[in-house]
Order: structure tokens, then C-alpha cells, then sequence
């Protein structure tokens, strides 16, 4: 049987732990642990913030820049199922890298996260509002196509393909199925359309986003080359840069020489002007007054002769002789 002092320490001791000073203490370690806690989260993701940031700023420093002079230019299509699709009508561009509805990607950053490494094929997608990536491809307003869903007869898949330059043949395209790393700035060069840096852009070549059966195990799908009007559009924009220049017509305008002759006792003087009228009407006109005050000049001479002529008759006498 316990002695009475311990039963007593048990009782203060249980008294003590349920007492009313000790449940109204505050847990200040815990609050202090959470607010610890907040203040790392935040500067965590104020550092990963910034840190991605300064990558995407660095991949933007290379071309294509931001203010370029001369934009660069690329052809695209999109073939559905061996279909080649009409190319996107858009009037977005929020970054500097669109489409006018010609088949061609119009590549010129307003801002860093689109320039360099950041003007990917991902980029335009966005830009132009198309769905594109390793599951999916959708065009603005058309139909969604998803890996697995029948095309000719067989499960589709994504694939995008790039031509060096628009003479390239049909047979050097090169699927971008692998991430590659570029070997001089250690960036990822091309890769499938999910990948974080995407397939780039390239000035003056070809790319084509497809959604076709996949082939026999190590076969390359036959994928579309974008059409014959897009690789002379291309071909035409690189060679102008863009531009285009407009030679006006030059236009012949007649000239009408007028005479006006001068009569003078003795002396005959004949002066010429040329007169470049600014209408056929005024032309007319001109050379209507030329003939009429040549015509009159002229009369105006001769009656003059002929009066000289009777003064000089006139001036005789005859004399008889008785």
C-alpha cells in the first residue's frame, strides 16, 4: 500500500499539469515555427523566381534579338493525317513572333521570353493559339487530336519536322524526336514540342507539325514539306527582308514648241520656247494659241510688206514733156 506522501506528490502533480496558469500560456515555439517556415518559403520561391528568370534573360541574348532590323522568317504547315491544313489567320502577337495567314512564322521578339533560345516552335504556338505539345494539337478553332486517336485507321501520334532552308528535299527532313544539347552555349537545341526549351525557330527554313499513324519500328513518318506557295512567300521575304518596293511609272509628257515671229523694217527675228504642258487639254490649248498667234503674226507681217510696197509706188512721179 502507497504511503500518503506519494499519493500526495501524485495528486500536486496532477494538479499542477491540468492547471489553469499552464493551459493559458501561449505555444509560442509552434507559432515561431510557422512563421519560420513561411519566411523560408517565400524566399524560396522569390530565389527559384529570379533564377529562372536570369535563364530565360540569358537564352534571349542571342539571336534572334529583341529590336531586330531585319526580322527572321520561317515557313511552317500542319499536316492532319497526311492532309495539309490551311495555314492560321491571326491578328495576336503578343511577343513579337506571329503569322499573317500565309504560311509563314514571322519572327521578330519584343521581349526577352521570346528571343534567342526562348523563340521556340512552343513560342508561336502560344502566340497564335495553337494546343501543341508531345499529347495534343489543336488548331484555332478546329478539332482536338490526341496520341491514340484513329488516324487512317491507326493510332496518331505528335511529330514536328525541320528542313535546313526551303530547297531542302523531302527525304532531309529531320524529325525532332531527341533533346539535344547545344555543344557551344550547353543549351538544349531541339527536342519534342514538350520539352522546356522546345524546337527553335531558324531563319529561312521549314517546319512541319504533323499527327500521323505511328511507323514501323525504325521508320521515319512520311511527313508534308509545307506547299510550293510557302516556299516562294519565304523565298521572296528573305531576299527583301521583309519589305517591298514600288517603282512608279514614268509617264512621257509632250512638249509643244511655240514660235513667235517678229517683223522689223530690214530684219526678220524668230524667237522659240518649248512649253511643258501638265495635261493633254493644256497641251491642246497651247498649241491652239501657238497657231493662232503665229497665224496672226504672220498676216500681220505681210500686210506691213505691202504697205511698204504702196508707199514706195507712191513716192514716183511721172513727168510729161511739151
Amino acid at each position: 500500500m502507497p504511503k500518503a506522501s506519494s499519493a500526495r506528490k501524485v495528486a500536486r502533480a496532477a494538479g499542477l499539469g491540468g492547471s489553469r496558469s499552464y493551459a493559458s500560456r501561449p505555444p509560442w515555439g509552434f507559432y515561431f515555427a510557422l512563421v519560420l517556415l513561411v519566411v523560408l518559403g517565400l524566399v524560396g520561391v522569390y530565389n527559384s523566381r529570379e533564377y529562372r528568370q536570369n535563364k530565360i534573360n540569358n537564352q534571349g541574348n542571342v539571336a534572334p534579338t529583341v529590336g531586330m532590323t531585319t526580322p527572321w522568317f520561317e515557313g511552317y504547315a500542319v499536316d492532319i493525317c497526311g492532309k495539309l491544313q490551311p495555314p492560321v489567320n491571326t491578328n495576336k502577337n503578343p511577343f513579337g513572333i506571329t503569322t499573317k495567314g500565309d504560311g509563314i512564322i514571322y519572327i521578330n521578339p519584343t521581349v526577352k521570353s521570346a528571343a534567342g533560345h526562348n523563340a521556340t516552335l512552343g513560342k508561336f504556338a502560344t502566340s497564335v493559339g495553337i494546343t501543341l505539345n508531345a499529347a495534343q494539337l489543336q488548331l484555332p478553332g478546329g478539332k482536338l487530336y490526341q496520341v491514340g486517336d484513329n488516324c487512317q485507321g491507326k493510332p496518331g501520334r505528335i511529330y514536328v519536322m525541320t528542313w535546313s532552308s526551303p530547297q531542302a528535299p523531302q527525304a532531309d527532313g529531320v524529325l525532332q524526336d531527341k533533346q539535344g544539347i547545344s555543344p557551344t552555349t550547353g543549351l538544349e537545341d531541339t527536342c519534342n514540342p514538350d520539352c522546356e526549351s522546345g524546337v527553335l525557330l531558324e531563319k529561312n527554313q521549314l517546319v512541319t507539325i504533323a499527327f500521323l499513324p505511328a511507323p514501323a519500328k525504325g521508320k521515319t513518318p512520311n511527313i508534308l514539306q509545307p506547299p510550293q506557295s510557302v516556299v516562294s512567300k519565304l523565298g521572296t521575304l528573305v531576299a527583301t527582308g521583309g519589305t517591298t518596293s514600288t517603282t512608279a511609272a514614268t509617264i512621257p509628257v509632250p512638249t509643244t514648241a511655240k514660235t513667235a515671229t517678229t517683223s522689223k523694217p530690214g530684219k526678220t527675228s524668230t524667237a522659240t520656247s518649248s512649253t511643258v504642258p501638265t495635261t493633254a487639254k493644256t497641251a491642246t490649248t497651247a498649241k491652239t494659241a501657238t497657231t493662232a498667234k503665229t497665224a496672226t503674226t504672220a498676216k500681220t507681217a505681210t500686210t506691213a510688206a505691202g504697205a511698204g510696197a504702196g508707199a514706195t509706188s507712191t513716192g514716183h512721179k511721172t513727168t510729161k514733156k511739151g
